[in-house]
């Protein structure tokens, strides 16, 4: 995926592990554990994309037991970091002096 073209915007992985697709292609060791070693790729795409995405795969670099889903994006974006509170840093803050109080 990092060599498509055109390149994809950005996507994530992680490791994973499946159950239910029987164990025909599993190790010893993934028998044994009763799960196999699995990838979970997460790309936002407009449909389109997607589906070329889904078909430069199939062409180009099947996975057995591949499954995959397309479902709606209400909003995507990235936070701005900000420097966090003392709250979120599980201080508490300090007392501004008050110009009212008695001396």
């Amino acid at each position: 995926m990092l060599n498509f073209e055109p390149p994809l915007p950005g996507f994530t992985t992680w490791a994973a592990e499946g159950h239910g697709f029987g164990f025909a292609d599993a190790t010893v060791s993934e028998r044994v554990r009763g799960r196999v070693k699995r990838t979970v790729i997460v790309a936002v795409l407009g449909r389109g994309a997607a589906a070329d995405v889904l078909d430069l795969i199939e062409r180009k670099g099947a996975v057995a037991h591949l499954s995959y889903w397309i479902e709606p994006v209400d909003g995507f974006g990235q936070m701005q970091r900000t420097d966090p509170t003392p709250e979120q840093r599980d201080e508490k803050p300090n007392p501004q002096p008050n110009p009212e109080a008695k001396q």
